[in-house]
């Protein structure tokens, strides 16, 4: 019989292999909502392959990937370094669950920035010969069998441990894939998701809906609301990046069933934890699942107040909610114990550039099933909840905030706290997320 083992060595690989290789990795489900973490390793990656790996300092990552300024003192910015740590726990989770089959990798040493690529190659290990009896021990009624007959049983029996072996080595292969998927869950997830966390906890996602004015032809009739005349400032709009024969006429009609993508990434960002963890869900729009469905269930929302009944009423006695504010007329994060307002930032065009994301745990309670969790992302903006999803799934922020959090005399997470995320903003999507303050709330 033939074993395989594997081995890991340092090898050479063609450009093609490093191109393919580092395509796979940019194209994977598991940097698809890192924008900055793909264009580091694009950049690093490209970098080794036209030989230029020496010239990678943590300097000329900074300005060439991160945008700091020229002069800039990494002494003084650590971005890069928390982005290459980030970087690797990226790729050990690329390899250890979503690309589990790649041959070639692609590794960035500790205390390095230049990549190296390590190859996964199968080596067979051959058994001793198994010993077989005497033919002369056989009895007479094997010995005199007919030859025919005894050819058609050892294909009976061979095909029939074909087939046990299979089932034997798919059993034991998955199993293998589930303990590696487990093994690759950083304990801090674990412990910062609490009750969502644990088996059969089957989470209930629920995304609020905002109300939306969805512009389209003239006359169409959908979910049961009437169409307006569009005004006339709706058509250059709308021609910018959709075809619009001369003179065909817009409409205008109301929808529940929009999405901002922040708020899409974030429900995927929770997604991917979960199944990491090895958690059921279930994905709703709020509209569906209304406020009496969260009873007894552990549940994940999205959305800001403004949109959410049921986030409007969670929030509603927090020290810490997102709300429009007149007087600068945006919608901040508002604190209430003290009156501070955190207000988004816009370029000189008017976008949003800095925007804050907020984190509300409810781990308080309890049902037959024992405790239950619930976790709300919000924000200002879409982008705004996405960041808090991404901070609330990064080990690395967590590590951070468990930290701070003992420092104040804390035992790991509270039952129930609320974070703000600074959130670096542009064109509909996140850029970069950092930790901005906290507020561990009073259970009675």
């Amino acid at each position: 019989m033939c074993r395989l083992a594997h081995v890991t060595e340092i090898t050479e690989c063609t450009q093609e292999d490093k191109r393919s290789a580092l395509e796979r990795a940019l194209h994977s489900r598991t940097f698809a909502r890192s924008e900055q973490l793909r264009a580091f390793l694009r950049f690093v990656c490209e970098a080794e392959m036209r030989g230029a790996g020496g010239d990678l300092t943590e300097y000329v990552i900074g300005v060439e990937v991160l945008g700091r300024p020229e002069g800039y003192s990494p002494a003084e910015d650590s971005s890069v370094r928390t982005r290459a740590y980030e970087l690797r726990q990226k790729l050990e989770k690329l390899y250890s669950t979503e690309l589990q089959a790649e041959v070639i990798r692609i590794v960035v040493p500790k205390g390095a920035y230049a990549p190296q690529y390590v190859k996964l190659a199968a080596i067979s290990h051959t058994d001793p010969p198994v010993e077989t009896a005497d033919v002369g021990s056989a009895s007479p009624a094997v010995a005199v069998q007919d030859p025919l007959q005894r050819r058609t049983w050892m294909l009976v029996v061979g095909a029939l441990a074909a087939c046990l072996l299979g089932a034997a080595l798919t059993f034991v292969g998955l199993r293998a894939v589930a303990l590696r998927a487990a093994a690759a869950v950083d304990p801090i997830l674990t412990e910062a998701w609490g009750p969502l966390a644990k088996p059969g906890s089957d989470v209930l996602l629920c995304a609020a809906t905002p109300l939306h004015l969805v512009v389209g032809p003239a006359g169409h009739e959908a979910y049961g609301s009437p169409n307006y005349p569009a005004p006339p400032e709706a058509y250059p709009l709308f021609r910018q990046h959709r075809p619009l024969e001369p003179g065909t006429k817009l409409g205008l009609i109301f929808t529940n069933n929009v999405l901002g993508v922040g708020t899409m990434n974030a429900v995927v960002v929770a997604v991917n934890t979960l199944r990491a963890m090895g958690t059921s869900y279930q994905i709703l729009p709020e509209r569906v699942a209304t406020i009496s469905v969260l009873r007894g269930r552990n549940a994940i929302l999205f959305g800001a107040p403004v949109d959410s009944e049921a986030i409007t009423r969670i929030l509603a006695t927090a020290p810490l909610t997102v709300d429009y504010e007149p007087s600068v007329k945006e919608f901040v994060v508002r604190d209430r114990a003290n009156g501070r307002m955190l207000v988004p930032k816009k370029d000189t065009n008017g976008d949003f550039v800095e925007v804050y994301g907020l984190v509300t745990v409810l781990s308080t309670r309890d049902s037959d099933r024992g405790r239950l969790g619930m976790v709300v992302f919000s924000g200002i903006t879409s982008a705004g909840t996405h960041g808090a999803a991404e901070f609330f799934s990064s080990p690395r922020a967590l590590r951070s905030l468990k930290s701070i959090l003992t420092k104040e005399g804390n035992h790991g997470f509270p039952a129930a706290y609320q974070v703000v995320i600074k959130c670096t903003f542009s064109n509909m999507l996140l850029l970069a997320y950092e930790y901005d303050s906290h507020k561990v709330l009073q259970v009675e």
